[in-house]
């Protein structure tokens, strides 16, 4: 997993047996991680050396990309990291007519097309194994409630938000759902979910899956 947050993925994948490492930047992020029980954590970059070239097998990159730059060249540091026919598991999110003031707060570059992030992975070296939308469920509820509310003034822009507001929008996008709100989204991910088992295209989505491989 590469900056994995809090390491909250990270956890629920390592409870789930798997062997994984959080490499994260920020110290307060990989202190949180340590409080929440993850075997190991290491404060860093790929570009300071701290992982081997050639010795990654597998890695995670869950929107991450999209906070870089140049996504090309970090991708190029990816691939010399990685072991030969190792892979990369990663997520971005999609369409710049989804962009809103979330975007600019949260530090984005950009938002992507699936042609432009394939693209982007064959620049870099890789071979795409995987590449689908997801999440279309939740493409229009963005559209017209985070951007269009927005665009028509009627919801403040993420940068103007006192700490206070802040933190009630964030409760507010993490808290459990229950009752029909629930059924629904449950529903919804459990079709999509099988659509996308089965191989099948999903036209659009607020977010794109990628399996990456090298050579």
């Amino acid at each position: 997993m590469i900056v994995g947050g809090n390491g909250y993925t990270t956890y629920c994948l390592q409870q789930k047996g798997c062997n994984i490492i959080l490499l994260e930047p920020t110290l307060a992020a990989c202190q949180n991680g340590k409080r929440r029980g993850l075997r190991t954590v290491v404060c860093g970059t790929l570009e300071k050396d701290i992982v081997k070239d050639g010795s990654v097998e597998q890695l995670l990159l869950l929107d991450v990309l999209e906070h870089i730059a140049d996504d090309t060249q970090f991708l190029r540091t990816i691939y010399g990291k990685l072991a030969p026919g190792g892979k990369i598991l990663l997520t971005v999110p999609a369409f710049q007519a989804l962009w809103s003031s979330e975007d600019t707060e949260a530090g984005h570059y950009r938002r992507y097309k699936l042609g432009h992030l394939q693209h982007v992975a064959k620049e870099a070296g890789f071979s795409i194994e995987y590449a689908n939308y997801f999440m279309e469920f939740l493409f229009l509820p963005i559209l017209f409630v985070r951007v269009g509310m927005e665009k028509a003034g009627l919801l403040k822009p993420a940068g103007e938000r006192t700490s206070a507001e802040k933190q009630k929008v964030a409760e507010k996008q993490f808290q459990e759902r229950g009752g029909v709100a629930r059924f629904a989204l449950d529903v919804l991910e459990r079709a999509e979910l099988g659509r996308l088992t089965k191989g099948r295209r999903v036209r659009f989505g607020s977010s794109i899956i990628c399996v990456l491989r090298k050579g």
